[in-house]
């Protein structure tokens, strides 16, 4: 496999995001994300007719700290990115991942498998991927690398 030839299955993490609720405040949310060592939280669906939303750490520099707002006093649904933008194809292109980040303005995907939450996929994930995947390239090139 080399970077090239990257799939979203590759990168994605296939562990749950911790959710915080919509009426929560920022300070639980930046509380809760420092707790569980992640940067993005879900914010569940009110209803099933309802989008899942998504708050991230650049939702809470761009639009609190940036702001000077206090996050003791912002609320969740203020800043969150709703709806979630999501993929469910595992075999998509690392390129196109990529692309849907990029178009849509986020760092953070969420990933649903046969109508399930599967895990998510960040911009750090792509990028661990191809370094990963150029390491491999260069040791089955026989290059040798120095490791602890």
């Amino acid at each position: 496999m080399n970077a090239k030839s990257l799939i979203l299955k590759d990168v994605v993490k296939t562990f749950e995001l911790p959710t915080i609720q919509r009426d929560a405040t920022v300070a639980a949310a930046i509380r809760m994300m420092m707790e569980n060592n992640r940067w993005s939280l879900l914010v569940p669906r009110r209803n099933k007719t309802d989008a899942y939303g998504i708050v991230t750490k650049k939702d809470l520099i761009t639009k609190v700290v940036a702001e000077g707002k206090d996050p003791a006093r912002v609320k969740v649904k203020d800043v969150m990115s709703k709806p979630l933008v999501i993929l469910t194809n595992l075999s998509l292109d690392l390129r196109w991942v990529a692309k849907a980040m990029a178009n849509s303005e986020v760092s953070t995907i969420v990933v649903f498998d046969k109508g399930d939450f599967y895990g998510y996929v960040t911009e750090g994930c792509i990028l661990e991927g191809m370094y990963n995947a150029l390491r491999r390239a260069k040791l089955e090139q026989g290059v040798d690398f120095v490791s602890c």
